[in-house]
């Protein structure tokens, strides 16, 4: 979430460069304060100097502050034009990511399509093309909601329905829902949850979807026979989920919270958008918690923990 990061950055930049022009400046007018009080004996021993101290000093305090207005508006607008232009070079990465990713189903959808329209499929594998252009609309669909959902958290229009619930229990909802496809994977399920409540504050069905897309992430880019284990435990005042497994590794350096980052980074297999860990970023961050990624969980080549606030 590098949008958010920039702006968090640019504004402790333009709060520490505030603080620091104020301090020279109150500095540099209390040394030009010293400066005429020394210098006034001088000023009273002629009449003609007299009445010029007190606009004197005056001139240069605002002269003081002044400059270093000029200097604060200098360095603000160096340090937003370079934000502004990073978030540019950013977005048009994401645009190009999107237009890599939809434009191989569809190219595909078209050359399908056209072919039926052409009468040159023969009839025995035209149910097995429909199913193929069916597919391929259905992945280019989700990319698009995928993409609208990121795009909308964190922004004015993201007004998350807040309430209280047992995260313990939505936990193993969510392992219900999809223990089928964890079996059809072969994927080992270690749940270790609290039978007490865990009760925390937040948007429910979008908790859901964040947590949801980490348990799907493990079926989806894993090989048959990973195990993944599954933890929630207290931390004082905060509820940590650990979705750990023994299943493929992360390369050192790869962000894999950020949008169309997948392991397979030429994205040519299909088996991911790369915007499902993005999205449970967000949430989770819009929510006041933080998701990691630990390349060093005992046990395990990679664990996902999730901190949540609990009551």
């Amino acid at each position: 979430m590098k949008n958010k990061t920039g702006m968090a950055k640019l504004r402790r930049k333009v709060v520490v460069t505030f603080l620091v022009i104020t301090v020279v400046t109150s500095l540099l007018s209390s040394m030009l304060d010293f400066l005429i009080e020394k210098l006034e004996p001088v000023f009273l021993s002629d009449d003609r100097l007299l009445f010029t101290i007190v606009p004197l000093a005056l001139l240069l305090d605002i002269a003081v502050y002044v400059s270093g207005g000029i200097v604060f508006y200098l360095v603000v607008k160096k340090a937003v034009r370079i934000e502004s232009e990073r978030q540019v070079r950013e977005n048009n990465l994401m645009y190009a990511a999107v237009a890599h990713d939809l434009k191989t189903p569809l190219t595909s959808v078209q050359g399908f399509a056209k072919a039926l329209a052409e009468d040159k499929i023969p009839e025995e594998e035209k149910k097995e093309i429909y199913g193929i252009i069916s597919q391929k609309s259905s992945r280019m669909n989700d990319m698009v909601d995928l993409l609208f959902e990121y795009s909308q958290l964190g922004t004015a229009e993201y007004k998350p329905d807040i309430t209280e619930f047992d995260a313990a229990e939505l936990m193993r909802g969510i392992i219900a829902d999809n223990y089928c496809d964890l079996e059809e994977h072969g994927i080992d399920v270690d749940v270790h949850i609290p039978d007490s409540p865990v009760v925390i504050s937040a948007d429910r069905r979008d908790i859901t979807r964040a947590l949801t897309n980490l348990i799907v992430n493990t079926y989806k880019h894993n090989p048959e026979g990973t195990s993944l284990y599954v933890r929630m435990e207290r931390d004082g005042d905060r509820c940590v989920i650990t979705l750990a497994d023994n299943g493929n590794d992360i390369p050192q350096g790869m962000d894999i919270f950020e949008p169309f980052v997948t392991e397979n980074t030429a994205r040519t297999t299909g088996g991911g958008t790369g915007l499902g860990l993005a999205v449970t970023k967000r949430i989770i961050e819009c929510h006041g918690g933080s998701v990691s990624l630990s390349n060093t969980y005992p046990g395990y080549t990679k664990a996902f923990i999730v901190k949540l606030k609990c009551r």
